[in-house]
């Protein structure tokens, strides 16, 4: 699992009707849990075979069990299980046919789903999302979660800082500062091309331009001066090394960070307060380059 809790809507009123205050209600629960809600709304089933050709991991799905006055829910689930996901599916019904309950208990059985009734939907979704929650809150699965927002942040910042050549030499300067006892004397021009050659590949920039490094340069020499971004410059010098890096650390390089359920969720909360920080910088950057 990521930040992003992909839901699948699969109602022919889609979030016009009964499913949108569903979306909204669990948007909000999910917000409240560190996660951001990817509802993607599903009209038929034309949308929903695209839909599933395309993309085969979700978190969750809901199913409307009547398009158009026909009881298609089932076969829209049978469909999805088909294709091998198998996320958990809940399939949403205003009836109470007796023949109708007794045929999706046994379609339950063999094709894993809950049913529920429309007028106590929203809080047995939010149940059936705490329980999944509740094992997101383990120390190797946020490990994953923190590995990968943060090495997103580290491509951004990398990517910023090289878009030309300008910053090079007190780059260069700054790596000699830090790193000279680490890897001997670097002067020569021959050195200095080799080790530029290696903070010029994502993959290997870290061996010399370290995450903290990248940070603190691409604050204090780019986003300084730039008063559009103020408010991204007090947060990246104030609370990303403390907020994002040191507990990305903690999680990377201990084998039992003392991180309690409360810290994991605040630390998920951090990590989607720094994706739109960097993606306001991001579109910054992309019209200064443009103009």
């Amino acid at each position: 699992m990521q930040l992003d809790f992909k839901i699948l809507f699969i109602d022919d009123d889609g979030f016009d009707g009964f499913m949108g205050s569903v979306k909204n209600a669990l948007d909000a629960h999910l917000q409240n849990n560190g996660f951001v809600l990817n509802g993607i709304e599903i009209k038929n089933e034309l949308e929903l075979d695209t839909q599933i050709d395309k993309d085969k991991n979700y978190d969750m799905i809901f199913v409307d069990n009547r398009f158009d006055s026909k009881e298609c829910g089932i076969d829209f689930i049978k469909k999805i299980r088909k294709a091998k996901i198998f996320a958990d599916i809940v399939l949403c019904t205003i009836q109470s046919d007796n023949t109708l309950m007794e045929s999706i208990k046994k379609d339950t059985a063999l094709h894993g789903f809950y049913y529920i009734k429309k007028d106590n939907l929203i809080q047995h979704a939010r149940n059936i999302i705490d329980f999944r929650l509740s094992k997101e809150l383990d120390i190797n699965v946020m490990r994953g979660i923190a590995m990968s927002e943060v090495s997103k942040f580290d491509l951004y910042i990398h990517q910023i800082i090289l878009k030309d050549n300008s910053h090079k030499q007190n780059i260069l300067s700054k790596i000699k500062d830090k790193a000279i006892e680490r890897y001997n004397e670097i002067t020569n021009s021959e050195m200095e091309e080799k080790i530029w050659e290696m903070v010029s590949n994502p993959e290997a920039s870290t061996m010399y331009f370290e995450s903290t490094m990248r940070k603190d340069f691409f604050h204090s020499s780019i986003l300084k001066d730039i008063d559009s971004l103020k408010d991204s410059y007090n947060a990246l010098k104030d609370l990303y090394g403390v907020n994002i890096l040191k507990k990305r650390n903690d999680l990377a390089h201990k084998i039992d960070p003392k991180l309690t359920d409360d810290e994991i969720k605040q630390f998920r909360k951090d990590l989607i307060i720094f994706r739109e920080i960097f993606k306001k910088i991001n579109e910054h950057f992309n019209k200064t380059t443009k103009e």
